[in-house]
């Protein structure tokens, strides 16, 4: 019996490994699912920067009028091309707005591109408990850096989803909407675009819709993607909408 048990013990950690090898952000979702608070994950690690080089590989051969994407998970599980024709899908899992301020100067392509939409910040709140106002500063140098680079681009800002409190992520949704408030106040100040979907995502508890998150609280179904998607259209390539 014992034996049997720890053949058992082996397959369960042998399919944990291949899980958490092939989707790196599952290890952490279950901890925040349970409410273990056991994981400390590091805020730039092997995938980032796997990402970033395939990126950066890409990166020379993207062509002028471009519309970039950049953001993290939710961004790199978007159709762009269901967006725009010309689109470049710049996300990387896990990611925080420290992490994307890190990277966003390394990609030339950005001098470019005709629209850059940007979607961070919901990692920096759950992930590695970052504050509101930092959050913004971060923000705030990464549209400095954009616009820097390409002055004569659009900017479009994506309000951070709202999440399912039920799933691990109490009290999160609070200081979402202080950041999105925020976040709104910046692209009147500048004339950048906003998308909010928050009105057509958000229940009757003030929760993440469960039909528009795959289970986690966080990640979104096809149906909240479609409506992204939807939006998204609608801000960046009207006709198509």
């Amino acid at each position: 019996m014992i034996k049997i048990l720890f053949i058992i013990w082996l397959l369960f950690i042998h399919a944990f490994a291949f899980l958490a090898a092939w989707d790196t952000d599952l290890p952490y979702r279950i901890d925040r699912k349970l409410s273990l608070g056991l994981l400390n994950p590091p805020e730039i690690g092997r995938f980032y920067d796997n990402m970033l080089g395939s990126h950066l590989q890409l990166d020379g051969s993207v062509e002028a009028g471009s519309v970039i994407f950049l953001g993290d998970s939710l961004t790199q599980g978007l159709n762009v091309a269901a967006v725009t024709d010309s689109a470049i899908n710049y996300g990387i899992g896990m990611d925080t707005s420290r992490g994307l301020l890190q990277r966003i100067s390394q990609y030339r392509s950005l001098t470019r591109a005709s629209t850059v939409i940007i979607a961070i910040g919901i990692n920096d709140l759950i992930r590695v408990n970052r504050s509101p106002d930092d959050i913004l500063e971060n923000y705030q140098q990464i549209l400095n850096t954009v616009s820097t680079a390409n002055p004569d681009a659009s900017i479009v800002l994506q309000a951070i989803f709202p999440v399912d409190e039920r799933n691990g992520l109490a009290g999160t949704n609070k200081k979402i909407i202080r950041i999105n408030s925020r976040l709104q106040s910046l692209a009147k100040t500048n004339e950048y675009g906003f998308v909010n979907l928050s009105s057509q995502f958000v229940g009757n508890q003030g929760n993440l819709k469960q039909k528009l998150h795959v289970g986690d609280g966080l990640h979104l179904s096809s149906e909240g993607y479609r409506l992204w998607i939807r939006a998204l259209k609608q801000r960046v390539s009207p006709d198509r909408s």
